[in-house]
């Protein structure tokens, strides 16, 4: 199943007309992807994946004090590559808000150099349990 989180949208997260900046939907996800993290017992190997690429289509707004559910499931998990699939759902109004992927490579940062490295089995296998075989996601 995927991994499942809600959030507020704070008057911080929007512009004047009281709607989420497209920026805060990045920091939901990357909230989420950190809770994910910490619910796993794996944090530290957030210092090991830099963001590689990003891709979101926004479908609904958010708004201020709305409450925002951020799902996250693992989309390909390559030797030194993670892709995880996402999705925002605004649950005040029952719509989608976004949906998109994210790409990170598992590196070595050595000297201020980062080499990609083959990610640790401990991080594909929590990713993997957000896999539902019934699911066609």
């Amino acid at each position: 199943m995927p991994f499942r989180v809600k959030y507020y949208v704070y008057w911080t997260d929007t512009d004047a007309a009281g709607i989420a900046h497209f920026t805060s939907f990045l920091r939901l996800i990357e909230h989420a992807e950190e809770d994910f993290y910490r619910e796993n017992g794996i944090l530290h190997y957030h210092s090991i994946a830099p963001r590689r690429e990003l891709f979101i289509t926004y479908t609904a707004p958010l708004r201020r004090g709305d409450v925002a559910i951020v799902e996250l499931w693992l989309d390909e998990a390559r030797t030194r590559a993670i892709r995880y699939r996402f999705r925002v759902i605004n649950e005040t109004t029952g719509k989608n808000a976004a949906e998109g992927y994210l790409v990170f490579t598992c590196v070595n940062n050595e000297n201020g150099e980062l080499r990609a490295i083959p990610c640790p089995e401990e991080l594909i296998n929590a990713w993997k349990r957000t896999l539902d075989s019934t699911s066609t996601q």
